[in-house]
């Protein structure tokens, strides 16, 4: 009798555990301080799978507020259950008791997101006269993959400079929106598959 086939999120899911358990420990890029286990989760999530920063570094290079932006990661983590999972794995492995809000990020272990934490956002339309300057087809990439080289390609970009991204990963519907809610680019516009995303300014 055939084995029963790997579910996609069962597939995301270990993808994601092995990612964690290749960075948990690494030193951040910037300022060398070790990476726990949930920052290693963070690090996936945000496309630095390759370049493991800490969270207040990753807050810093996208201009945010380090507890902002951790709650508003939180929101999207819990959103994804590959990232979830990992999320929960860490807390698990790592012996927190307030799984969701781990004492390595909440020093008060406030199981509550904050009061800060911002409503999701509309993209605004831009004017006719954008350039489009990069086409990008991103095939099935989907998870830490999709958004690790979706912020290399943006970071190539000049600021107010639009990319074009093919995404056919049925999970870039809520991955890209998020994403660039996190990062402060811009989702101009977007039907599944495409997404058009303005660079943001430095």
């Amino acid at each position: 009798m055939d084995a029963h086939p790997v579910s996609d999120d069962t597939s995301r899911t270990n993808t994601v555990l092995r990612g964690v358990e290749r960075l948990r420990g690494t030193p951040c890029r910037v300022c060398s301080g070790p990476i726990c286990g949930h920052e290693a989760v963070v690090g996936i999530a945000m496309g630095y799978g390759s370049t493991p920063h800490c969270l207040g570094c990753m807050a810093e290079a996208v201009n945010g507020n380090r507890e902002e932006f951790r709650d508003r990661l939180l929101e999207y983590i819990l959103e994804r259950e590959c990232y979830r999972n990992g999320w929960l794995s860490a807390s698990e492995r790592e012996g927190f008791r307030h799984a969701l809000t781990p004492g390595c990020l909440w020093p008060t272990g406030d199981d509550r997101l904050s009061d800060s934490t911002p409503g999701r956002e509309t993209a605004l339309k831009k004017r006719a006269h954008d350039r489009l300057a990069v086409e990008w087809d991103a095939g099935d990439s989907g998870c830490g993959d999709l958004v690790m080289e979706l912020r290399l390609r943006l970071n190539a970009m000049k600021a107010g400079e639009l990319l074009k991204v093919t995404a056919r990963d049925p999970g870039a519907r809520e991955d890209l929106p998020a994403w660039c809610r996190l990062t402060g680019h811009e989702l101009v516009d977007s039907l599944h598959p495409t997404y058009l995303i303005r660079r943001r300014e430095d």
